[in-house]
């Protein structure tokens, strides 16, 4: 039997929850499938493109892990709601991909790892930290796979942020204000979900400009005129 159907028919053990909680739930897993997604083929993109082979190799094993997580996700949300839900955020995560499709065709690796580990990685830290502190909440447990996806995922964002470091932003810099505009967008698209779960859409503005390098501090503050 597959080990993420194993662990989801526990969790089903263990959950107390209403179906439209479930449904919200599996929503917000849609939006972070779709950036899991949108991840996993990117950054296999950005492999072929990478002359450094220990940072190759990286950008090999991201791919493999975000195709794991996307899979976990998938399960999660077909066991929610086998009936599926859609995507708040479906038409801004494809204009996302578009503009990350783009810099790989031109070659530009860079600017991808800017669009992606430093900037939609940041934002997905974010939003999977929220996640996991409600799933926390609820007594769901399964820590340790909670924590492995969570460590993945942020040592995908360091690899961005120390990328960023040995480069200037120079190469990055006409992509950088529409890569923030469209997660402006996709957060705003998720105000709903954050309010049906007692959130607050500014708290995640506020908490994703905070992460963001310096050198992307003044992009960032033209789209979230409220944090």
């Amino acid at each position: 039997m597959d080990y993420r159907l194993t662990v989801l028919q526990k969790m089903n053990n263990r959950m107390n929850i209403g179906s439209e909680e479930k449904t919200h739930i599996a929503r917000y897993l849609s939006f972070l499938l779709s950036g899991e997604k949108v991840a996993h083929h990117c950054a296999a993109r950005q492999a072929k493109l990478c002359g450094n082979d220990q940072a190759k190799y990286f950008l090999i094993k991201q791919s493999r892990q975000e195709r794991f997580h996307a899979a976990t996700f998938q399960s999660a949300i077909l066991w929610l709601t086998p009936r599926g839900v859609t995507n708040p955020a479906k038409k801004q995560m494809q204009q996302y991909e578009s503009l990350l499709i783009n810099t790989t065709e031109n070659n530009d690796l860079f600017s991808s790892v800017v669009g992606l580990q430093v900037i939609l990685e940041g934002m997905g830290n974010v939003a999977l930290s929220h996640f996991d502190h409600g799933i926390e909440q609820r007594g769901i447990g399964y820590q340790k796979i909670r924590k492995a996806i969570l460590a993945q995922e942020d040592s995908h964002h360091e690899f961005g942020l120390h990328y960023l470091k040995e480069n200037t932003l120079s190469a990055a810099a006409n992509h950088a204000g529409s890569y923030l505009s469209l997660i402006n967008d996709m957060f705003t698209s998720l105000q709903g979900l954050f309010e049906f779960f007692d959130e607050d859409t500014c708290h995640y503005f506020a908490e994703f400009n905070h992460n963001l390098p310096e050198q992307l501090q003044e992009y960032a503050l033209g789209y979230h005129p409220n944090t």
